[in-house]
């Protein structure tokens, strides 16, 4: 996935079905911290409203700083 950030780190625009829309709001950010005795995942989650209406919850994963969006929306 595809995302612009600013220099906070924060989501900007996004790439999502081939198209570039812009973060029109960041409704909620949270992290998980889970699994820690195993192997850790480190997840930083942005609850967006992107400029076509549509709202996406896209995460971080902290490890490998790679973003993934949440496939529940």
């Amino acid at each position: 996935m595809t995302v612009a950030t600013n220099e906070a780190g924060e989501p900007v625009a996004v790439v999502l079905g081939g198209r570039r829309l812009a973060v029109a709001q960041v409704d909620d950010i949270w992290r998980i911290d889970d699994e820690w005795w195993r192997e850790e995942a480190s997840r930083l989650y942005y609850r967006l409203l992107l400029e076509d209406g549509r709202a996406a919850t896209l995460y971080q994963d902290l490890s490998g700083h790679r973003w993934f969006k949440q496939d529940y929306d």
